[in-house]
């Protein structure tokens, strides 16, 4: 894990609080978090926060850098637990988080068991993504699928989803706020954070903490409000 860390973000971050420190610190949590379950196997945690100072924050910036970084950081996440042989529930996920009580320089990296929802995880889950460029070399883009079924491509761009009728992503359902989420859409991926939302941005059940990395096939909840995102 630290090698594909440090070749990665060496190349391309100049900031206070390195990514490779970030990426040290998420290996040694994972392997002190481990414990024993009933079965003798090693479990450890599937969540991930990293929390940041807000000068720090804001050197990763909120377009491709940090959509690299959250990636990465998953990738090396999920790389070194299957090659230790941990057991993990679901997807090992990796967030950011601004937290102000921080100077610059100093991050934290909490780790947590979290529960999916039985409902989501009995979902079917959908075909695997095969990639076709098309004629002008660009990716297709994502799919948000809404509840009533229409599907919104979701390409390079910010998105807001909310009730209010000037919102990019219309969801009209009293559960929803008026500006409920933000989805920041770009190459390498796409970004959701909640806009302090009255009933809260789950994903497969799992309460939104910062920004966090959309993967193909996610529930996303907005309130009682299920929505469900296709990656390309």
């Amino acid at each position: 894990m630290e090698g594909a860390v440090d070749g990665f973000f060496s190349r391309i971050f100049r900031g206070e609080v390195k990514p490779l420190h970030i990426g040290r610190r998420l290996i040694q949590l994972i392997d002190g978090e481990r414990g024993i379950d009933a079965n003798g196997r090693r479990v450890v945690p599937n969540t991930y926060v990293v929390e940041l100072s807000p000068s720090d924050r804001e050197a990763f910036g909120r377009d491709q850098l940090e959509m690299s970084l959250l990636q990465e950081l998953t990738v090396a996440v999920r790389e070194y637990i299957a090659q230790e042989g941990y057991v993990v529930e679901g997807k090992p996920r990796v967030s950011l988080r601004t937290q102000p009580d921080l100077r610059k320089g100093q991050f934290r990296v909490e780790a947590r068991h979290t529960r999916q929802d039985p409902a989501i995880a009995a979902l079917p889950p959908l075909p695997e993504v095969v990639v076709t460029a098309t004629p002008g070399g660009e990716r297709p883009p994502s799919v948000l699928t809404l509840p009533g079924g229409q599907r919104v491509e979701l390409r390079d761009g910010e998105y807001v989803i909310g009730r209010h009728l000037q919102s990019d992503i219309v969801v009209d359902d009293s559960n929803v706020s008026r500006r409920h989420a933000r989805l920041v859409c770009a190459r390498v991926g796409v970004l959701i954070n909640d806009m302090g939302s009255t009933n809260g941005t789950k994903i497969n059940g799992v309460l939104v903490s910062g920004d966090q990395l959309l993967q193909h096939g996610d529930v996303i909840n907005l309130g009682t409000v299920q929505l469900r995102f296709e990656a390309t």
